[in-house]
């Protein structure tokens, strides 16, 4: 009896040390749930300034560290205008590309702007190497000419950037896409740029906007994209790193010998 005694207690300390366990682990479930949920890639669209809401799901590829749309996403204006992603994707360290196309169904020019962002994992810092792309595929509807162009005049259609912790956005430096018009039918075009931008603080999130007006009863489509590579310090500056380290790690060592 006084075994059981002994034992009771003991038991009851073990079962209280797995329950709070047991609560520590599902915060910490729960907290990388959330975590996840905060990185997913996010969407926003709006034609002839109406905001629509879109609300794209996503397939993750663990191995490419991938998330990919898992189908088309479609936002129809009141004018019964749209614009549709039909693919898209998103890697976090870090490349974003999309397909897309719009209609326009009214008489006159329509602007339309579509956002695509997400987190940086792991963030940027220092010097990184950009790179964008756009293809352009216009089409007449009614045989009377057809152009695309950018919403805000002296703009480009395709700008990218990233942004601090605080919303500050730093600039890619590879801004892209200029009007274009045809005569009749269909037929396309391309722009690209490479160039750099400096992190001075962690960037924490790539975006890219396409932002353009497009000509009454006249379709364009449209495939871009972003990409962005931090720039590996020189060997030589790696090595001068690591030299003051070991001689900030020499004096540390000998002040406290001589403290002893």
């Amino acid at each position: 009896m006084k075994n059981m005694l002994v034992t009771l207690p003991a038991l009851r300390k073990k079962r209280k040390a797995a329950l709070l366990s047991a609560v520590a682990g599902a915060l910490v479930l729960l907290s990388s749930s959330w975590a996840l949920a905060l990185e997913l890639p996010t969407m926003t669209v709006t034609i002839g300034g109406e905001a629509i809401a879109v609300t794209p799901n996503w397939n993750y590829d663990a191995v490419k560290d991938q998330y990919t749309l898992a189908g088309p996403v479609t936002a129809t204006a009141g004018n019964g205008s749209t614009f549709t992603i039909d693919n898209a994707y998103a890697i976090p360290d870090p490349v974003l590309f999309f397909s897309a196309n719009a209609t326009n169904q009214t008489g006159g020019p329509l602007a339309y702007s579509f956002a695509f962002n997400t987190p940086l994992v792991p963030t940027l810092l220092g010097l990184v190497d950009s790179h964008a792309e756009l293809g352009v595929t216009m089409t007449d509807g009614l045989d009377d000419g057809a152009t695309v162009q950018p919403t805000l005049p002296g703009g480009k259609m395709l700008t990218s950037f990233d942004l601090y912790a605080t919303g500050t956005p730093i600039s890619k430096n590879v801004n892209i896409g200029d009007l274009f018009s045809i005569v009749s039918g269909t037929a396309g075009t391309a722009f690209s740029a490479d160039n750099s931008l400096v992190c001075g603080q962690a960037c924490v999130t790539m975006s890219a906007l396409l932002s353009f007006t497009l000509t009454g009863q006249d379709a364009v489509g449209f495939s871009g994209k972003v990409v962005q590579t931090p720039v590996p310090l020189p060997a030589a500056a790696l090595l001068f790193a690591s030299g003051l380290s070991g001689i900030a790690w020499l004096r540390r060592k000998k002040e406290g010998l001589t403290v002893r």
